[in-house]
């Protein structure tokens, strides 16, 4: 269902609620078939294949769960193949570009190589902002890397006989009860389709903050990954500001506090950690985070900040200087002697085919 006005979407038992604006509608469904596409897979997992933590549908904040990895990112990594299988237009036109564009984002944000994927779920959905301290990171970003990752695992070890569907329909198989599903289930389950011992993998990235080999498992197909760093630029094509900090009002009722996504930032390097309390910016108090994000948004490279803010009960003034920010730029290249049992595998994979 779509519903005019609304923003976001909610999945339930069998079916989904999309927010939408009716205007946006009428020029085109193409912004929104992502959306639609993971909710819509949400239905078979989350909702059927759900966490061990959750149970029925409900509508209040769900407790904390430790599979969020899986459930929000298999569903981002269905997102994407399932509109290529049916032939509806995705972000980027080939699943090259897709795997080019989502480790460019986990690189640029250390929290998703530093932070394990299931502190990362735990800290979803309601839980305090300062959960993961000065990083920020994406259960969604990091659950669909894992889930592509050990799709070339499991393509590899079978000889292309197998994929990420087969650890799909076993989990929905042996977990679509009650009772949910637990990490070492969901390893359990890869090692059985692929035949191999995934639990170094789960050890490292699933339970541990390690961050992804990426050219390990590009090399099955034939490829790797490779980075340069370049300056970030804004919408007007001038050096990007260091926005790598945002407000929030905290849950407690105690005011606005700040949100570092990277403590190398220009806002940690001036002494400025997640959970400090926004008294002022440049001399004008920062009632909401509204006010707040109008003066980011006015921002430039170069550009100075006082910011004024109370830490355990101790005030100070930082300096923050918004000196330019790199973003990497992520290219997937071939390897030197390619195998045509690579390329073949390479081709499956490009194509979508189970």
């Amino acid at each position: 269902a779509m519903q005019d006005g609304a923003f976001g979407a909610l999945e339930h038992a069998s079916s989904v609620t999309l927010g939408a604006p009716s205007r946006e509608l009428a020029t085109g469904l193409a912004p929104f078939f992502g959306e639609l596409a993971h909710e819509y897979f949400h239905a078979w997992n989350l909702m059927r294949i759900h966490p061990a933590e959750y149970g029925d549908v409900s509508y209040r904040t769900p407790p904390r769960s430790r599979g969020l990895w899986f459930s929000e990112g298999l569903s981002m990594f269905y997102s994407d193949l399932l509109r290529r299988r049916a032939g509806i237009p995705a972000s980027t036109p080939t699943r090259v570009g897709h795997l080019e564009s989502i480790i460019g984002r986990y690189s640029a944000n250390p929290g998703n190589s530093r932070l394990s994927a299931e502190r990362v779920s735990q800290a979803e959905y309601g839980n305090d902002p300062a959960a993961l301290g000065d990083y920020f990171a994406s259960t969604h970003l990091q659950g669909e890397l894992i889930g592509a990752m050990l799709d070339l695992e499991i393509r590899h070890a079978s000889g292309g006989r197998r994929s990420m569907d087969d650890v799909m329909r076993l989990m929905l198989q042996r977990f679509s009860g009650a009772r949910g599903f637990t990490g070492r289930d969901v390893e359990r389950v890869v090692a059985e389709v692929c035949g191999c011992n995934v639990t170094p993998f789960f050890d490292a990235h699933v339970r541990g903050g390690q961050p992804i080999p990426f050219d390990h498992y590009l090399r099955f197909i034939g490829l790797r990954v490779d980075v340069s760093w370049q300056p970030a630029l804004g919408n007007d094509g001038r050096p990007a500001p260091d926005l790598r900090a945002f407000p929030y009002e905290a849950q407690d009722g105690s005011g606005l506090r700040l949100r570092l996504s990277d403590p190398a930032s220009a806002w940690g390097r001036a002494g400025l950690h997640t959970g400090d309390r926004i008294r002022a910016v440049n001399g004008q108090p920062m009632p909401n985070a509204q006010a707040m994000v109008q003066v980011l948004r006015h921002l430039e490279s170069g550009d100075t900040l006082r910011v004024d803010v109370e830490h355990d009960g101790v005030r100070r003034t930082a300096t923050v200087v918004m000196a330019p920010v790199t973003r990497p730029v992520v290219h997937l290249r071939e390897i030197p002697n390619v195998t045509a049992a690579e390329r073949a595998l390479r081709d499956r994979w490009e194509a979508g085919a189970p």
